[in-house]
């Protein structure tokens, strides 16, 4: 009778093991998560959208820089797209593409299951992109943006003093 008993009582599927993979979905890429992988593919896709904006910016100043009169932008927008330029390179397209393959490969090619502290690691993700649109914003103000170059040595930082300055100088430390 015990056979019968156990043979009707439904079986539940055995629990998932830790590294099985599922399929995702496209929007859990947009929100916050602690696992390493959608936290890399969410650094590299943001650091290419921005090597996307510099880029177009190194190609304004090559446009520029193709005649010898300054026929394309004026010299003060050529000092600001520079310095946007050499700031979203480094500060917004090598380091984030850099912890964008450190989060996706490292724990892989360890044996590791995920990072050492899998909600810093998200949280520290979710400062690029504001960090990144306050970073662009200094554009659309009236004075204009930071135009000491990207690294902000004097002389150049000793002339401007603007707003885009002030904005440029927070947004450097943010990230």
């Amino acid at each position: 009778m015990s056979t019968t008993l156990e043979r009707n009582t439904p079986v539940s599927p055995p629990p998932p093991e830790k590294n099985e993979h599922r399929q995702r979905k496209w929007y859990e890429y947009y929100g916050y998560s602690t696992d390493h992988k959608v936290i890399g593919i969410q650094y590299l896709v943001t650091a290419f959208i921005l090597y996307f904006i510099g880029g177009a910016l190194a190609e304004v100043m090559r446009t520029e820089l193709a005649t010898p009169d300054p026929d394309f932008i004026q010299p003060e927008f050529y000092n600001q797209a520079m310095t946007m330029h050499g700031s979203i390179m480094l500060f917004l397209w090598i380091i984030p593409a850099g912890a964008g393959f450190a989060n996706y490969l490292i724990p892989l090619m360890i044996g590791a299951e995920d990072m050492a502290f899998p909600r810093l690691n998200g949280v520290a993700f979710w400062i690029i992109p504001p960090g990144g649109i306050f970073f662009l914003s200094s554009f659309f103000l009236e004075s204009g943006t930071a135009q000491a170059g990207w690294t902000s040595y004097p002389p150049l930082s000793l002339i401007s003093g603007t707003w885009g300055d002030e904005i440029w100088i927070l947004s450097v430390f943010l990230f």
